[in-house]
């Protein structure tokens, strides 16, 4: 239900760097270290080349010249293509295996017309239209609170109302979280029990929010009478002629035989995820339906909704009066992305859960249509494959001119100035994560120089002030300055890009920090405890017995290392099960967590008894060793209790 498989490699790439940087913190104070990375591609994108007929002969040509070679590249057993236009199929097209036998069966190969896929996120979209189709009949509005419409209270930290308008585009303000044990299909306990914190003003700070569409799902519920599910299927799949497409978990009977596996990166099957969360990313479909599916939405179907209502749900739900210039980075419509290629408007959206990704992009004036999914996650080659195949869809039946800089004098300073490190409002803000997210999970951009800005591999050029552009792609930056600094940019529709604060960029260095001379004093105690043997074996003098307080103080050390070591544990158990923690196997985390929270506590009480034990160390004139491994403790149990206030350490809600 993501927005994009990159972020979650990102996400996993660099935790495990921060965690490597946790586990050897103790070695970066004595030397230094250093890694480097490579990775595979696909083969390059033809560049524009002049506009080719739209028709079933060239599609199929550059579909099969295309994917095959991208599938073996990418390690992706199988994959389905629908291309529609002017309200016909243009072509379907399957490629590769729905299931490669890998569990002893035998390969069964995609077939276009009846082989399922999952679709994830891109389940949002019949949600969308669900909800307008209430709005059109006055059953529910738009840009009243919420609250109107629900059996229970959310909780608000804003006196803004929340509304229908917030929850479709993703700028409802609500905090990230990880649900471990997803193996439930009850909409209703979800919206109720899972629901995130709220963390920004709404309307201010557009976020993906897969709590948020489940929410709009269940306001369908709740106001139609009837199951979302029974909804859905009655109101918008079948009218828009999907009639083997369902958001049913498990399969109804007679669709689970069309439905093959999912697959890893290491080709193993991935079970069957079911979701509370389900109006969001539940959604199975076959090719053939998608492709009716995308005609009915560019016909602007009357059996779905009203023409106006159409190009409300495409127009920008927020706007410039709003967003400011951050709404030129490309704006949500009311469930739907909006986007542009080549000079051409683009709705769309994207889909992805473990084993299953998806992307469909429609062009509303052309009245064309492009829809890919496949069923594994692949390697490293395979990330780019579905921007890929509808960038290379453009270049080739609507070429553009290339896209220029705006030549402006001032283009340098204004991209050294967006330059630097930032936090995306997607992410882990009150919980325990949130002392990691900003280590790996942040957004580096780079500024080239010359006006240009690099962001991972994509460089983006200027196309007017505070606007910057993908050379050869989608992507686009634009940036909100207040008082002469950046104070928030917007990357695509749906993600804000935040400055990163020294506070969050202190928390990874602290905690390395922390650890490390948690080890030293661990390690110096016993040291000491045998120099005073071997002393006392020899008749020599060994000075004071050790003090109660300092033995209580060190056990309050040993405490917060245990503690520190713990949440290093949960690190690694989140970041290397990204993609299965969600079927619940490893719910396990989750009495891990508290017990790190235990000992954090027990370490922070611990800060009374190793102050203690300092002062009358220094009364005593205990000796330079005792008062300084005592000064040492107290200093790491001070800054690893400012490291669980400022990191959320201690927050009772677990966001899992």
């Amino acid at each position: 239900m993501n927005v994009t498989r990159s972020t979650k490699r990102n996400v996993t790439s660099r935790a495990m760097a921060l965690v490597v940087v946790a586990l050897l913190a103790s070695l970066s104070l004595l030397t230094a270290c250093g890694s480097t990375s490579s990775s595979s591609s696909l083969p390059p994108r033809e560049p524009p080349s002049g506009e080719h007929q739209l028709t079933a002969e060239d599609v199929n040509a550059w579909l099969d010249g295309k994917l095959p070679d991208a599938l073996k590249n990418g390690d992706i057993p199988g994959a389905v293509v629908s291309v529609v236009k002017d309200g016909q199929v243009v072509t379907t097209r399957g490629y590769g295996w729905a299931d490669t036998g890998a569990s002893g069966g035998q390969p069964v190969a995609v077939d276009p017309q009846t082989s399922l896929f999952r679709v994830a996120s891109v389940s949002k979209i019949p949600t969308s239209i669900a909800v307008m189709q209430l709005v059109e009949q006055g059953k529910v509005d738009l840009d009243a609170d919420i609250s109107a419409y629900l059996d229970f209270e959310i909780e608000r930290r804003f006196d803004e109302p929340l509304t229908l308008r917030h929850l479709l585009t993703h700028s409802a303000g609500f905090d990230e979280s990880l649900r471990l044990a997803q193996n439930e299909t009850d909409l209703e306990d979800y919206v109720k029990n899972q629901a995130p914190a709220q963390v920004f003003a709404p309307g201010t700070t557009p976020g993906y929010s897969n709590y948020g569409m489940a929410l709009v799902g269940y306001i369908v519920q709740r106001i139609s009478g009837q199951p979302f599910e029974t909804y859905v299927r009655e109101h918008v799949l079948e009218p828009a002629g999907m009639t083997s497409s369902t958001y049913e978990q498990p399969l109804p009977e007679g669709m689970a035989g069309l439905l093959g596996p999912g697959y890893t990166s290491t080709g193993e099957e991935v079970l069957f995820l079911r979701m509370g969360a389900f109006p969001a990313g539940s959604l199975t479909v076959s090719a053939p339906d998608f492709a009716a599916f995308m005609n009915a939405q560019l016909s602007r179907s009357p059996g779905l909704l009203r023409e106006e209502t159409w190009e409300r749900t495409w127009s920008p739900g927020l706007g410039k009066a709003k967003l400011g210039n951050r709404a030129k980075a490309g704006e949500m419509g009311l469930g739907y992305f909006e986007l542009s290629r080549h000079g051409r408007r683009i709705v769309e959206h994207s889909g992805d859960l473990p084993g299953w990704h998806s992307k469909f992009e429609l062009y509303p004036e052309e009245k064309t249509g492009i829809f890919i999914s496949y069923n594994g996650d692949g390697n490293e080659a395979s990330h780019s494959l579905r921007e890929d195949l509808a960038q290379g869809f453009a270049d080739r039946y609507f070429p553009g001119e290339t896209l220029k800089a705006s030549g402006s004098k001032d283009s340098a300073e204004r991209a050294r100035q967006v330059a630097g490190s930032y936090v995306p409002s997607r992410t882990f803000w009150t919980t325990f994560m949130s002392a990691w997210m900003p280590a790996f999970s942040s957004v580096s951009i780079e500024h080239m120089g010359d006006g240009r800005l690099k962001v991972d591999d994509a460089q983006l050029v200027e196309v007017e002030p505070w606007v910057w552009r993908q050379v050869n792609g989608r992507g686009a930056i634009a940036a909100q300055v207040k008082d002469g600094k950046v104070v928030k940019l917007s990357r695509g529709a749906a993600t804000t890009l935040l400055p990163m604060t020294p506070l969050q960029r202190a928390l990874a260095p602290v905690f390395g920090a922390c650890l490390v001379l948690l080890l030293v004093v661990t390690v110096a105690w016993p040291v000491g405890a045998l120099r005073r043997r071997r002393a006392l074996k020899r008749g020599q003098e060994t000075g004071a017995p050790v003090p109660w307080l300092t033995r209580v103080a060190r056990g309050g050390g040993v405490l917060a290392l245990a503690a520190q070591l713990t949440w290093i544990l949960l690190l690694v158990g989140y970041v290397t099960n990204m993609f299965a923690i969600a079927d619940g196997s490893f719910a396990w985390l989750i009495p891990v967590a508290r017990c790190a929270q235990v000992l954090q506590a027990l370490g922070v009480v611990a800060t009374i008894p190793a102050m203690a034990d300092l002062v009358m160390s220094l009364r005593r004139r205990a000796g330079w060793r005792r008062i300084t491994m005592s000064a040492v403790l107290l200093a790491a149990l001070v800054a690893l209790a400012w490291w669980a206030w400022a990191g959320n350490a201690l927050a009772p809600r677990l966001g899992l």
